[in-house]
């Protein structure tokens, strides 16, 4: 997998082939097929079994491919078992509580992984935080397993554990949270500070992504694709801001080579953590 930030992640539910069909000509770059809320109890056996087929169809679009798999441990393993396969890059995992709960399904990952004939360490995880008991270990289960990149709340589903209803105002808080883990792990902090069933019109949800980025999210999971095309261009750099951003690092350097800790550029003054944020963004390219 491309160490590039994956910026925008769209749910499918994984036995609807239209809407999958549907996905893959969208401007995602993450198609995840959904075992878990987005497919009815009575149709999960029909969806693991189109699985082969669907990561084909996404693999050749070229998409990334994640599966979300159950959050209780009997069908989250028969969903792995099922997943686990050429092709797949990412598992969401959701309601995760425990460092150790990462560290168990790795271990069967990579079994499934060595059964299969893959890569070893070629899945990666997706973690979803959606309750008040997993907020004290956040930082641990950011860092658990070198599987992991990026952690993000699960708004509806943390909303409904505290008995409230995903207001900016209530999210704000374990958003933010989950941000500092990530972070602190070096993984990828994904999301936004709204519910992600209520995101209104494309518009709006601009306002919230600028929000996002700017205190250090990189990244969202959306239901609906009229949102992609914003969460692309949220997350990917203007060519103003690449000039601008390789000016700032060539007399940085060029600064640090004269025994200067600091420069001007445009009038700005320039110094290491603005060079780092330069960097981040060519990185990013």
């Amino acid at each position: 997998m491309s160490k590039k930030i994956l910026r925008s992640f769209l749910f499918v539910p994984a036995d609807n082939e239209k809407l999958l069909l549907s996905a893959i000509s969208k401007p995602c770059d993450v198609v995840i097929l959904d075992l878990e809320d987005g497919t009815h109890p009575q149709r999960k056996a029909i969806a693991r079994e189109k699985l082969r087929e669907s990561i084909a169809l996404i693999k050749a679009s070229n998409k990334l491919v994640a599966v979300r798999i159950n959050g209780d441990l009997n069908t989250a393993v028969t969903d792995l078992r099922a997943a686990v396969q050429d092709g797949l890059d990412i598992v969401v995992l959701p309601k995760v509580e425990y460092a150790r709960d990462i560290q168990l399904f790795s271990q069967l990952v990579g079994d499934l992984e060595k059964a299969g004939n893959m890569q070893s360490g070629a899945v990666k995880f997706l973690i979803q935080i959606e309750s008040a008991f997993a907020m004290p270990h956040l930082f641990d289960i950011a860092a658990a397993d070198s599987r992991n990149m990026g952690m993000m709340l699960g708004s509806e589903d943390y909303s409904l554990d505290l008995g409230g209803i995903p207001t900016p105002e209530a999210l704000f808080v374990p958003s933010m949270m989950v941000l500092q883990a990530c972070r602190s792990a070096r993984i990828q902090p994904i999301g936004f500070i709204a519910s992600i069933a209520n995101l209104g019109e494309v518009d709006e949800f601009k306002v919230v992504l600028k929000q996002a980025r700017e205190l250090g999210f990189r990244g969202a999971v959306v239901v609906h694709p009229k949102f992609l095309e914003a969460v692309n261009d949220c997350y990917t750099p203007t060519p103003e801001a690449i000039a601008e951003a390789q000016e700032i690092v060539e007399k940085f350097q060029e600064g640090l080579n004269q025994g200067l800790g600091a420069v001007k550029v445009n009038g700005k003054m320039i110094d290491k953590p603005v060079y780092l944020r330069a960097i981040e963004i060519l990185e990013s390219i």
